[in-house]
C-alpha cells in the first residue's frame, strides 16, 4: 500500500476523532460546548480535505491502488458535503 493512501486513511481517523468531539459537544452543557463544537468541526474538515487530497494523489501516482483510492475520495467528498449541510443547519 502506498504511503499516500496510508496517510489518507489516517486523515479519515482524524475525521472520526472530530466527529466524536462534535458528539461530545452536544452532550456538554454551557459555553464549553461551543468550543468543543468548533474544534470538532475543524478536525472533521481538516480530516476530510486531507483525505481527499491524498486519495487523489494516490490515484494519480499508483495505478494499482486506483480502485481503492477513488472510492475513498468519493467517500471523503460526500462526507465533506454532509458536513457542510450539518454546519449550515446546526
Amino acid at each position: 500500500m502506498p504511503w499516500t493512501l496510508r496517510f489518507a486513511i489516517g486523515w479519515l481517523v482524524v475525521f472520526v476523532i472530530g466527529a466524536v468531539i462534535i458528539a461530545w459537544a452536544f452532550l456538554s452543557p454551557g459555553w464549553e460546548a461551543i468550543g468543543r463544537f468548533a474544534w470538532g468541526l475543524l478536525a472533521v474538515g481538516a480530516g476530510l480535505i486531507g483525505s481527499a487530497l491524498l486519495s487523489t494523489a494516490s490515484a494519480v501516482i499508483d495505478r494499482r491502488w486506483r480502485t481503492f483510492s477513488l472510492p475513498l475520495l468519493g467517500a471523503s467528498v460526500l462526507l465533506f458535503l454532509l458536513l457542510l449541510v450539518f454546519a449550515r443547519f446546526a
